[in-house]
């Protein structure tokens, strides 16, 4: 009986250690690319974005090869691309897109607009890029949240998750785009940075067969491990129509019931559910009042509620959304508290995928 004690003991150690170290850290990502490649990407910012990224911890254990991708948790961030270099005022998020990756997050809410402004507005990224990223349309109001002339296009920051998925194999990203930019240029930059980078992870709508979406082991077996979904539009030879495929629930608000109903443009179908659980007030909002959201007591009982309350059809979400991740976890983390990460770490694991 001892020695069966024992065995038992040293499995359940080993699980641990296992365990421990898929959330230590990410791959490393490179700290520089070859000189030709540097003078195109035009990104000054990557050794420190990227040595800041390899120094996260990773909280997120990536779920196993037989989870289907209708079944698969994990944390995403509310304006990814809000981050301290491009909004200076009015930032909803703590570290760059990198940064939010190697700690975890796998997630991304992108907005993009045509870029139309010339002097003293500065694009930063590939060069000749024609979609931007901003917080409402380029321009004044823009301004006033960023106080910077810098944006960022949308092929920099693509190529940034390329880069990362390439180092970190087993990653499966998700991006939602709210898109106001030409549909036929944003396609057609989608499909360069992939040519770029010599790495084309995209799951498109040609590999949705019969509706089915498939395991993540099929989409890491065939490197098919970027999904992209817009807003606005149709299906494109790259991007899904979000609402076609994803329910998503009430935005900008923390009200426990509210979050339980649908957003407007939501046609309540599909088998994938986006969760959102932010409040904006105009100002990079305090720790104190973003670390709520993503405290695990508060996301385990906001979406069981509302899943006893029928939203979604009974299911559970697969994103959750939130500000703030990073600064917020890691002061709950400070504090010996459990975050959102822990949730949807034990969410993947459970074989049980309606309930929590």
């Amino acid at each position: 009986m001892k020695k069966i004690m024992m065995g038992n003991t040293s499995i359940i150690v080993l699980f641990f250690i296992i365990i421990q170290q898929s959330m230590i850290v990410s791959s490393p990502l490179p700290l520089s690319f070859p000189f030709h490649l540097a003078l195109v990407l035009n990104d000054s910012r990557w050794f420190g974005d990227a040595q800041q990224a390899n120094a996260n911890i990773n909280h997120f254990v990536e779920p196993g090869d037989g989870v289907n991708y209708i079944d698969y948790r994990y944390v995403g961030t509310h304006n990814s691309f809000t981050d301290p270099h491009f909004f200076k005022v009015a930032r909803q998020q703590d570290q760059p897109i990198l940064g939010q990756l190697s700690y975890g997050i796998r997630g991304l809410m992108l907005d993009t607009y045509d870029w139309t402004l010339g002097w003293p507005f500065v694009l930063v990224g590939i060069r000749n890029a024609k979609v931007c990223l901003s917080h409402g349309a380029p321009g004044f109001v823009a301004l006033v949240q960023k106080g910077t002339n810098e944006y960022q296009s949308l092929k920099y920051e693509l190529y940034r998750v390329v880069e990362f998925m390439k180092a970190n194999p087993r990653a499966v990203i998700t991006i939602i785009i709210e898109n106001y930019a030409n549909a036929l240029i944003t396609i057609k930059e989608i499909k360069e940075v992939m040519a770029m980078a010599q790495y084309d992870v995209l799951f498109k709508p040609s590999d949705l067969v019969n509706n089915q979406w498939p395991t993540l082991g099929w989409m890491r077996s065939n490197n098919k491990r970027l999904v992209i979904f817009t807003q606005r539009g149709g299906n494109s030879e790259v991007t899904f129509s979000e609402f076609s495929y994803m329910i998503e629930n009430q935005y900008d608000t923390t009200d426990e019931v509210a979050l339980c109903s649908q957003r407007a443009e939501s046609r309540g179908v599909g088998p994938l559910v986006a969760f959102n659980n932010f409040k904006s007030i105009g100002i990079t909002a305090p720790v104190l009042m973003t670390r709520v959201p993503v405290q695990y007591d508060t996301a385990k009982r906001i979406t069981t509620n509302c899943q006893a309350r029928h939203f979604a059809r009974d299911r559970l979400f697969n994103g959750y959304w939130a500000d703030r991740v990073i600064d917020s976890c890691n002061c709950l983390y400070q504090d010996k508290q459990k975050t959102i990460f822990e949730y949807v770490n034990e969410l993947n694991a459970n074989p049980n995928k309606t309930m929590p």
